[in-house]
């Protein structure tokens, strides 16, 4: 009984395996958990920039993610802007410094970009 339970598993690893083999045989693209997260998140993705109490909409995901990045850190910190609600902060610095402010959609595909890294 022990060794026709230990058949089964060994013939279900193996079936995976050859499942997993032949897809990359085929060349199939699977997205990765992160591709994966962007996608089935239904929001929006929404970038905003701060200046010293004034926040400003920006519809270009992907200067906002350039800019972002150069920015030292990045920090998940949750809050409501104008309504709108955003997840992460990224700047350089304290004080009077720009912000960037990204929701987590938004900060997903800034992830999946070259400039990220």
């Amino acid at each position: 009984m022990e060794t026709l339970r230990v058949w089964i598993v060994l013939n279900i690893a193996l079936s995976l395996i050859a499942v997993i083999l032949l897809l990359n045989f085929l060349e199939v693209e699977l997205p990765s958990v992160g591709s994966a997260r962007y996608f089935l998140n239904p929001e929006p993705p929404r970038c905003m920039v701060n200046w010293q109490s004034e926040f400003t909409e920006w519809d270009d995901l992907d200067k906002c993610c350039l800019e972002a990045r150069k920015q030292l850190q990045c920090t998940k910190e949750q809050r409501f802007i104008e309504g709108k609600e955003v997840n992460w902060r990224c700047q350089t610095g304290s004080g009077k410094v720009l912000t960037y402010w990204l929701n987590t959609k938004a900060y997903l595909y800034c992830q999946q970009q070259p400039v990220w890294g």
